[in-house]
């Protein structure tokens, strides 16, 4: 009877201890490294506290990355969201041709980002397509060095990750409206709401647990933003474009693996805080059908 009972448990043994070795050994491990001087450049490992975190909060540098990960995390969040949205919306509606529109607008999704990174810095180029095309239709003063400006590079970066991105938050969108059932839609239009107080009063609430889904998983895709940088502008001009992951990559490269422990550890506790909380606001959102 005992061998019955623990039959089922043997099925999930091998997932979880490649889990454990893969996973939950490294994390528990990096805890303790980032409060080292763990480097290639000394044989000892010794427990120095908080002094890595020290040089983080203290190095404008390192707080800059920071600031530019935050920023990432949340224009990309709202932007592909909110045009994730609108397109789910405008294809659940009655317009031709939306498997063909769904298709192109998700298409971007599946793409590698070294593709698109190619794409978008011959695009983005100071002589490239978009400045040429903005010349030629009298928007030469909107003309920009988009990947070497220090004041737009991360808003450019941004934006080419919701160009890519969005279409995935579509699809969650548009399971969200297609699950909503048609009665409720009636029933309002019945009693006189339009298309604009359905949509908000109705299927927005209703759709809650989707909305949730998508800025949760935008956030921590914003957050551990790394290939994004790394394909566009390598952290340049400067560290002008430079995010946790990427100074912690380069400082991995260096050598000084208990410095980007503790980057990697920031990064960690940032995204958990931040899922927890938004996730606990739209917990109390949601609204059963």
């Amino acid at each position: 009877m005992i061998g019955k009972r623990l039959y089922p448990y043997f099925f999930i043994y091998p997932a979880l201890l490649v889990y454990l070795v893969l996973f939950i050994f490294p994390t528990l491990f990096s805890f303790v490294y980032s409060f080292t001087d763990w480097n290639a450049y000394r044989d000892n490992i010794r427990f120095t506290g908080l002094d890595n975190f020290t040089k983080i909060v203290t190095n404008g540098d390192l707080m800059l990355s920071i600031g530019n990960t935050v920023l990432f995390a949340v224009v990309t969040s709202i932007g592909k969201n909110a045009l994730g949205l609108l397109l789910a919306v405008a294809l659940c509606s009655r317009i031709g041709m939306k498997r063909l529109f769904r298709t192109v607008f998700f298409l971007p999704t599946v793409l590698s980002f070294i593709v698109v990174g190619v794409l978008f810095t011959a695009l983005l180029h100071p002589e490239g397509f978009l400045n040429q095309f903005l010349g030629e239709v009298g928007l030469g003063w909107l003309r920009q060095e988009w990947l070497v400006d220090r004041n737009v590079v991360m808003f450019t970066v941004s934006f080419v990750d919701v160009w890519k991105g969005t279409g995935f938050h579509m699809i969650i969108f548009m399971a969200g409206l297609l699950a909503i059932p048609r009665d409720y839609g009636e029933a309002a239009q019945i009693d006189g709401a339009n298309a604009l107080q359905e949509f908000f009063r109705i299927k927005l609430p209703l759709m809650m647990q989707a909305v949730s889904v998508n800025i949760v998983l935008s956030l921590i895709a914003g957050f551990k933003v790394f290939e994004q940088v790394f394909v566009l502008t390598n952290g340049g001009p400067g560290y002008a474009s430079s995010v946790l992951n990427s100074i912690a990559f380069q400082m991995f490269g260096d050598g000084r693996w208990g410095l980007g422990t503790a980057m990697n550890l920031v990064l960690f506790l940032l995204i958990t805080a931040i899922s927890f909380v938004t996730l606990a606001y739209f917990k109390r959102k949601e609204v059963d059908i």
